[in-house]
């Protein structure tokens, strides 16, 4: 356009190509960088990349940058234990008003829900941000994003109805199926939050606090009817507002993310799901759902035992390790990228795996210590003996997350290795024998059978899991 512009003038002349300057790259958007202008391209791509350079002290594995991960990760546990204790007095408040036996329809629902995290999650929260920053190009992360979501979102249409007609199939009253189902999903939701974006972006704390908003509303919610209820309210109605409270905040999660930190205009477009670089893993996948059957088959087991109240007693202990686990998926969290850029040499693979196993054990000690003081307690807040039984299996749970804390380590290290395949296979050995072991001693041992299981076949699986990791890295580095 400029050359075939005949000026005679100077100041002509410059008034034009400032104006022809300012419509290519402050007026027109360019679908190449995400249908948005060249300097709004370059303010986002700036913006993020000084975030990046603020954080990168947080995110080396070494003494300088130990005391700023230390001090972030303190700051997002203080945030994340406020969000799983108002969660955990949400369950306590269940169990009061509702009772051991009518509890046991949660602490299936939880078990349920413990089988659709991983489905739903599809291995997003261990692969994504490995997948994410071999990418430079702002809009193609946003890319990714879409298509992770996308994903994940479709794979949970399908779960939903499987589970309504499974449940519908076993369940006498529609009103049981309705309250089961909701919570199945409520604890299942999990799985579709998208945490692994806020990693990568170094914004875990903004996500923290929309989920710590989520269990205020959800304690409120029950704290209304534990006090103006003059009886037990009907659960179907418990479990339909708790779903929707979270699905809300799912919403807003995705929201603030992409207000953030995307570039690109928001599109969902339901896609089959396949791996393909974008966080989604089936090895991983399947890995965790087996992951589930060790961790959540055999309580569906105990289920079948006919005793209610066990159930519900063991369902409560292992929500009381949930401040353990929050602690560990905290740590890793905030350490899943340093993790996948030390594993470049032997050395920093090494003191990497060093670094992250020992906070992860000495924290979980502690933390495991003051879970089965709690445990000891609890059964006298909840004003029902039958809860008393709690106490017979706290200590093979509490030595149980103190090692998985370890194995987590151990196993996110594989990954950054890229040894899908074999954490796959250990998991189903793993998830075959805890049930195997499960159908011969569940029912004559009940609950006890199921901690004790949990604990020498997930112990023998981290023992095999860092066995192959040390085998690997010296063969990784010979490669390279």
């Amino acid at each position: 356009m400029l050359e075939r512009t005949l000026v005679c003038d100077l100041a002509v002349s410059s008034g034009l190509i400032e104006a022809l300057w300012r419509d290519y790259n402050e007026e027109r958007t360019y679908s190449a960088i995400g249908n948005v202008t060249p300097m709004e391209f370059i303010k986002h791509f700036q913006d993020r990349s000084q975030a990046a350079q603020e954080s990168t002290s947080l995110t080396l594995v070494g003494e300088r940058s130990q005391p700023s991960s230390m001090k972030k990760l303190s700051i997002n546990l203080l945030l994340s234990y406020s969000s799983a204790l108002v969660g955990f007095i949400v369950i306590l408040l269940l169990a009061r008003i509702l009772g051991a036996e009518n509890f046991s329809w949660v602490a299936l629902g939880l078990a349920i829900g413990g089988f659709i995290v991983p489905l739903v999650n599809l291995g997003s929260d261990r692969t994504f941000v490995r997948d994410a920053i071999a990418w430079s190009h702002a809009g193609k992360v946003d890319e990714l994003i879409l298509s992770n979501l996308s994903q994940r979102v479709f794979v949970l249409l399908p779960i939903s109805i499987v589970l309504i007609a499974s449940i519908f199939f076993f369940t006498d009253k529609i009103t049981d199926t309705v309250s089961l189902v909701s919570f199945s999903l409520w604890a299942g939701l999990i799985g579709l939050y998208p945490a692994s974006w806020f990693d990568y972006s170094h914004d875990v704390r903004r996500q923290n606090l929309v989920v710590l908003g989520e269990r205020v509303a959800s304690l409120l919610l029950i704290g209304m009817f534990y006090t103006y209820t003059h009886n037990a309210p009907e659960i179907l109605l418990i479990g339909l507002s708790l779903l929707a409270i979270r699905g809300f905040s799912i919403l807003l999660q995705i929201k603030s993310w992409w207000f953030h930190h995307a570039a690109t205009p928001f599109h969902l477009k339901l896609a089959l799901p396949r791996q393909d670089k974008d966080g989604i893993n089936f090895h991983v996948t399947i890995a965790t759902v087996a992951n589930a059957c060790l961790t959540y088959g055999n309580q569906l087991l105990l289920a079948s035992n006919d005793n209610p109240t066990e159930l519900s007693s063991y369902s409560l202990a292992f929500q009381m390790m949930m401040i353990v686990f929050l602690f560990q998926g905290q740590t890793i969290r905030l350490t899943s990228r340093s993790i996948a850029e030390a594993c470049r040499s032997k050395s920093e693979i090494l003191r990497s795996l060093a670094y992250n196993a020992s906070l992860l054990f000495v924290g979980s000690a502690i933390l495991a210590i003051g879970a089965w003081i709690a445990i000891q307690i609890l059964p006298h807040f909840l004003a029902d003996p039958r809860f008393e039984t709690m106490s017979k299996f706290a200590i093979p749970l509490c030595i149980w997350v103190v090692l998985s804390g370890v194995g987590l380590a151990v196993s996110q290290h594989n990954l950054a290795l890229n040894q899908e395949g074999f954490y796959l296979l250990t998991s189903l050995a793993g998830a075959a024998v805890a049930l195997l072991l499960g159908f011969v001693f569940i029912p004559n041992y009940g609950a006890l059978a199921v901690a004790l299981i949990l604990l020498f076949v997930h112990g023998g699986l981290i023992s095999v899991n860092t066995i192959r990791l040390l085998y690997v890295i010296p063969v990784r580095e010979a490669c390279h």
